[in-house]
């Protein structure tokens, strides 16, 4: 395991008070790793662990001007804790130390197995444009891009949000009094908007270059979503003329050289030949699958348009949502953002 940070700080569970947040029982070492969160406490020498993946959201938090991270598993549990600002002082917070946790939390929590291309600080926006009298109403947090997604992680607010690359129609820039802006306008037609921020005297202040540099990598992110589906979609249509060519010359086909057609490991390919045998009423003769001749053409349908769909990684179904095709094992639809089910 990796370490990302390691300090000398106060944790508790639960719905906590000051005083006993403060306390010295509360005293220990804060570790976060690649894989879990962790705290030792010094006075009892007690260990509390949580894996990167059970983390369900997180936030800063001041308790009389300490800043702190207030943190949910997914078992609904709370977390509160802080890095000391002074090793043997659980009375000062270091402020740079927590926001550092809160950036490294932030990146291993929602990187969704993707290198991340791009991270800055900065503003975000829902269903508005910037203008004058919108600095109120701006978030603060974090930008951070990988492959698949753009993310907003406020600092204040036990959420995130999200626009998958795929369902983005627009990118645009816009400038105003109040400095330059990135607008996003997804397929579903809501405005988005980002700013690029940086420390300037302690307080943010927009940074002209950083939003440029925004503007400019999620362009690139967006055509190379669209290369890589339209490349994917061309590898789909060749594997399933492979089965076909395969099928027209004979109704008995070697279980190894339909998986090799059709690009799968084994493990998913042993999963969903049994499926598909149910399902079109094929016969499976130790190494050979033998087809029927009257559901065949159901079957190269099925491959074309429904869960038959292949990628390299496995298997594409349909968005219950907006019908398009996306990998079997999605949580989110990149294309229309929302939730589905894998059932």
């Amino acid at each position: 395991m990796v370490i990302l940070f390691k300090s000398f700080g106060n944790f508790t569970t639960g719905q906590t008070s000051y005083l006993a947040l403060v306390s010295k029982k509360s005293r220990g070492t804060i570790t976060l790793t690649d894989k879990e969160f962790s705290f030792k406490s010094e006075k009892d020498n007690i260990l509390f662990q949580l894996r990167i993946h059970d983390i369900e959201n997180f936030s800063l938090r001041n308790r009389l001007k300490l800043p702190t991270i207030e943190l949910i598993s997914i078992q609904g549990i709370v977390y509160t804790f802080y890095p000391h600002k002074k090793e043997n002082s659980s009375l000062f917070s270091s402020k740079k130390s927590t926001e550092e946790l809160f950036r490294q939390l932030t990146r291993f929590t929602y990187k969704e197995e993707s290198p991340i291309l791009f991270e800055i600080k900065g503003g975000f926006m829902a269903d508005s444009s910037i203008g004058e009298n919108s600095a109120s109403e701006t978030l603060k947090g974090i930008i951070f891009l990988n492959e698949n997604y753009l993310f907003f992680k406020p600092f204040n607010e036990k959420t995130m949000y999200q626009i998958a690359i795929l369902n983005i129609l627009r990118i645009m820039k816009e400038n105003t009094n109040l400095g330059p802006s990135v607008k996003i306008q997804t397929k579903q037609n809501k405005i988005y908007s980002y700013i690029a921020l940086k420390k300037q005297l302690g307080l943010y202040v927009k940074d002209k270059s950083k939003t440029k540099k925004l503007f400019e990598i999620i362009n690139q992110a967006k055509i190379y979503k669209i290369s890589e589906q339209i490349r994917l979609e061309k590898e789909d249509k060749e594997r399933i003329e492979r089965v076909k060519s395969m099928m027209e010359v004979s109704n008995r086909l070697r279980l190894d050289m339909m998986r090799i057609a059709l690009d799968m490991d084994e493990k998913t390919f042993t999963e969903k030949v049994f499926q598909w045998a149910k399902r079109f009423k094929f016969l499976i003769d130790g190494d050979y699958l033998i087809v029927n001749e009257d559901t065949v053409e159901d079957f190269l349908n099925d491959l074309s348009t429904g869960v038959g769909v292949l990628l390299r990684r496995g298997l594409k179904g349909n968005c219950q949502f907006c019908e398009k095709k996306i990998d079997s094992n999605a949580k989110i639809c990149p294309y229309c953002g929302k939730e589905v089910s894998n059932s």
